[in-house]
C-alpha cells in the first residue's frame, strides 16, 4: 500500500511540473505571495497576533527525537524528566483505579489526540524539548518540585507555573503539598537520641565555638556567606565547609566532608553537630513553607537554629522558641548581642530548647498536618501520592482547564539577608523572566 503511494506521488508531480513551467523569477513572486496571504489570514484569525508581535515559531523536532505509544489498557501518565534512562519503563500504579505509567528519557509521547498525563520533575525539566503539541483540553500536565528555585529559576515566574495543571510541591496550597518533608516524623522533634545538655556544651566551648556553619554551595542567592563573614566580627563560628572555611574537619569527618550531600543524616556526623549552642541555618531561596534539611536537622539533634528563609517559617516551628529568626534582628551586629544574652544565661538558652527538655511540642499545626498528610515525610509514598492524584483526574475526564497559580511554588525575587553589593541574582532573576515568557508563548502555540 505504501508503494502504491509512491507511484501515485510521482505521477502526480510529473502531471504538476508539466502543468506549471515556471521560471525562476516568477516562482519567486509566487512564494512571496503566498507567505504575505498566509501572514495577513493569521492576522485576521488569531486574536494574539498583532503587528508587533509574530507568533512563536516551532521548534525543529524529528522522528529520532519522539515515539509515540500505542494504545494503552489503562489512562497512561508519561514520566517526562528521567533523562538518565537508557530505555523506557513500563509499571502499572494501583490507587482507586488503575493507570499505567511510563519512565522515559523524554522521547516517548502519548498517542496523537489521545488523552493522558505527562508529569515533569522540576530540576529535570527541559524546556526545550517538551512533549509538544500542547493540548491542555487532553493532556494533563503535572510538576513535582522540592528544591529551592536556585536549580531553576524559571519556576519562580508565573508564566512557567501557567503551563501545568497541577502541581506537587512544599506549598501548602499545591495540589499534593509536603510542607514537612525534611521533618521526617514528629518523633525525632523530642527524641534525645543525639541531644547534649547545655552544661556539656558550655565544656565543649573550650574545643570548639559555640556556633556551627557549614555549607558547600557558596554565592547563594540570599548572600549568606556574606551575612556569616560579617557575624564572625562579633562571633566565634567554626565553618567546616567549602564556604568560609576556617578550621579542618576532623579527621573521621572528612569522608562525609567530600560528599556532603549524601551524608546529611550520618551518624557520626549528628553526634559532632549535636555538640554547637547554635547552627547558621540559612536557605538559599526565600519561598514559602521551603524549609530544608538545614533546620531540621537542627531541631533533631537539639541545637538552635540561626535561622534566614521561608517567611512562613514560624507556622513550622515546634514552640515559639525554637530559632532565632534574622528577620528579627536587622543587623548581625544585634544578633550578636541576642547570641550574648543566651550565652551567659542557660536558663534562657534552654527555652529554645523545650522540645528537647520537656518534650514540648505546643505546636499544633505541626500535629495536625501529619496527620492529614502522613505522606509527606515518605519519598516513595509522596510520589505515589501525587501519582494517584493526577491518575484519578484522568478517569474524572474533567473538560475544565486549571492553571497552577503562583502560590504553588511561591518564590519571590532573590533579594540578600543585609547587602546589596551582589546584583548577580537580581540580573539572573530578570533574565529568567524574560524568558519564562518566551518560553510559554513558544509551547503554547507550538
Amino acid at each position: 500500500m505504501c508503494l502504491r503511494k509512491m507511484k501515485n506521488r510521482k505521477s502526480l508531480k510529473n502531471k504538476i511540473s508539466g502543468a506549471f513551467d515556471f521560471t525562476f523569477v516568477e516562482l519567486c513572486f509566487i512564494i512571496i505571495m503566498l507567505y504575505v496571504t498566509l501572514v495577513l489570514w493569521n492576522s485576521q484569525s488569531d486574536p494574539h497576533f498583532t503587528k508587533n508581535q509574530e507568533k512563536p515559531k516551532k521548534k525543529q523536532e524529528t522522528k529520532k527525537q519522539r515515539k509515540y505509544l500505542n494504545c494503552t489498557r489503562n489512562p497512561t501518565i508519561i514520566y517526562w524528566s528521567q533523562d538518565n534512562l537508557n530505555t523506557d519503563v513500563l509499571g502499572t500504579i494501583e490507587c482507586e483505579e488503575l493507570c499505567d505509567v511510563y519512565w522515559t528519557n523524554q522521547k516517548l509521547m502519548l498517542p496523537r489526540n489521545s488523552e493522558g498525563a505527562y508529569l515533569f520533575y522540576g530540576s529535570r525539566t527541559n524546556f526545550a524539548n517538551m512533549p509538544l503539541p500542547r493540548n491542555p483540553q487532553k493532556v494533563i500536565w503535572a510538576f513535582q518540585h522540592e528544591e529551592s528555585p536556585k536549580n531553576v529559576l524559571h519556576f519562580m515566574h508565573e508564566k512557567i507555573l501557567n503551563l501545568f495543571n497541577y502541581s506537587s510541591t512544599f506549598s501548602r496550597h499545591s495540589d499534593v503539598p509536603y510542607p514537612l518533608h525534611y521533618m521526617i516524623s514528629l518523633k525525632l522533634i523530642t527524641s534525645t537520641k543525639y541531644f547534649v545538655k547545655t552544661e556539656a556544651k558550655n565544656r565543649a566551648l573550650k574545643e570548639i565555638a559555640p556556633i556551627l556553619y557549614i555549607q558547600s554551595s557558596c554565592k547563594a542567592p540570599t548572600q549568606r556567606d556574606e551575612y556569616v563573614k560579617e557575624l564572625m566580627n562579633y562571633q566565634r563560628i567554626d565553618s567546616y565547609g567549602a564556604c568560609l572555611n576556617n578550621k579542618p574537619i576532623p579527621n573521621h569527618l572528612k569522608e562525609i566532608n567530600s560528599n556532603y550531600l549524601n551524608n546529611l543524616y550520618a551518624e557520626n556526623f549528628l553526634k559532632f553537630m549535636a555538640r554547637y549552642k547554635f547552627v547558621l541555618t540559612i536557605e538559599n531561596g526565600l519561598c514559602d513553607d521551603y524549609i530544608s534539611e538545614k533546620f531540621w536537622r537542627a531541631i533533631h539533634v537539639g541545637v538552635v537554629p540561626i535561622y534566614f528563609g521561608a517567611p512562613t517559617i514560624r507556622d513550622w516551628l515546634p514552640n515559639n522558641k525554637s530559632a532565632l529568626i534574622l528577620d528579627d534582628f536587622p543587623s548581625p551586629l544585634r544578633l550578636s548581642a541576642r547570641i550574648n544574652t543566651l550565652m551567659r544565661d542557660d536558663d534562657l538558652y534552654e527555652e529554645y530548647l523545650q522540645h528537647k527538655t520537656k518534650a514540648l511540642i505546643s505546636n499544633q499545626k505541626i500535629i495536625e498536618e501529619i496527620k492529614a498528610r502522613p505522606y509527606q515525610t515518605d519519598d516513595m509514598q509522596k510520589d505515589k501520592k501525587f501519582m494517584c492524584f493526577i491518575c484519578k483526574k484522568l478517569y474524572q475526564k474533567d473538560k475544565s482547564i486549571k492553571v497552577v497559580p503562583k502560590s504553588h511554588y511561591n518564590c519571590p525575587k532573590p533579594k540578600p539577608i543585609f547587602a546589596d553589593s551582589d546584583i548577580t541574582w537580581a540580573q539572573l532573576w530578570e533574565t529568567s523572566r524574560k524568558e519564562s515568557e518566551e518560553i510559554y508563548d513558544e509551547i503554547m502555540y507550538f
